[in-house]
């Protein structure tokens, strides 16, 4: 007994150690993106499955996204989606204020909602059919954290000068993880055959696993990452690229839109 106590102990630095190393939460130095509606298509292998729509706009000190998509084509024929995500960040802190995210699928919805203050988070997931119980409020044991609007915002607002790695904890609704950001700076991809500025990040993923001490933990499914923001003022999300058991699955900017131009709050 007394061996495994001191093993327990010994292990508590190691676990805990990389929590010194992720970012501070202030978002700085770019920019806030202005207003827009973005439409976006998304498949596997570069075969065309869903189609999604975003859209970023601002209301005194809040930052709103509303977004939503769904199978299409001989996909949906196969697997029937509707989802959509409705979320708020801090438009100065870029910390979570709330996000309601559904999953609509033939008999059941998968209902995700989280509510942030000051960098902590609670959430209830739950499914929702005939006859199903609502689920409890839990708290996420471990912060700060963001869900996924505030933490891509977040993300976005950094220098990611050529080299530059961020490390940052994200709640996207079913359990914590750790996502690592490394820019590898500027190039030009291909998007709608058209050539685009862009600025390469590689992303990372690891579980926290806070039933062990927020140990760290591989993702199951996902392997690596690539995102491209354009290298401009917008910094908006060109493609996505993640490697998973079964291959890759994309998401690729279809259709851009600005809107209402509003002065910057920060």
């Amino acid at each position: 007994m007394r061996i495994l106590t001191l093993v327990f102990f010994l292990s508590i630095p190691a676990a805990l150690a990389w929590q010194s190393t992720v970012a501070p939460l202030a978002a700085e130095p770019f920019p806030e993106i202005q207003p827009f509606l973005a439409e976006y298509r998304l498949g596997w292998a570069e075969i065309e499955a869903a189609r999604a729509s975003a859209s970023i706009s601002y209301n005194g000190k809040t930052a709103t996204l509303m977004s939503s998509g769904a199978t299409t084509g001989f996909a949906r024929t196969l697997y029937q989606l509707n989802a959509s995500l409705d979320a708020a960040a801090d438009r100065v802190t870029l910390q979570t204020i709330h996000s309601t995210q559904l999953e609509k699928y033939n008999t059941r919805t998968l209902s995700t909602r989280i509510e942030g203050k000051n960098g902590t988070l609670t959430s209830r997931r739950e499914w929702i059919s005939p006859g199903s119980k609502p689920s409890k409020w839990k708290p996420v044991k471990i912060s700060p954290i963001r869900d996924l609007f505030a933490a891509s915002l977040f993300i976005r607002s950094q220098s990611l000068a050529k080299g530059e790695k961020v490390r940052t904890l994200v709640f996207p609704g079913g359990s914590p993880f750790l996502v690592d950001i490394e820019s590898l700076g500027p190039e030009t991809i291909s998007i709608a055959n058209s050539p685009r500025k862009a600025l390469r990040l590689d992303i990372k993923i690891q579980s926290v696993n806070t039933k062990k001490g927020n140990a760290l933990e591989p993702h199951h499914k996902f392997r690596s990452g690539t995102l491209w923001l354009s290298n401009d003022s917008t910094r908006i999300l060109l493609r996505a690229e993640v490697q998973v058991f079964v291959g890759y699955v994309f998401a690729e900017l279809a259709a851009f839109h600005p809107l209402r131009s509003i002065a910057p709050q920060r």
